[in-house]
């Protein structure tokens, strides 16, 4: 049995596919975008400490 992928852009969330065309985390146009931006990947970071 394979786990469900984690969401990186919600804490705590599962991948709901919400990209059309991803099959997942590893191929999300919205992961891929956020992760490219280094202000983004601050506030993501921030929100995770938030989060847990």
């Amino acid at each position: 049995m394979r786990p469900d992928p984690r969401c990186p852009l919600r804490p705590g969330e599962f991948c709901t596919l919400c990209q059309p065309g991803a099959s997942g985390p590893e191929n999300c146009p919205a992961v891929y975008l956020v992760m490219r931006d280094p202000e983004l990947v601050d506030e993501l970071a921030r929100l995770r400490r938030e989060s847990a």
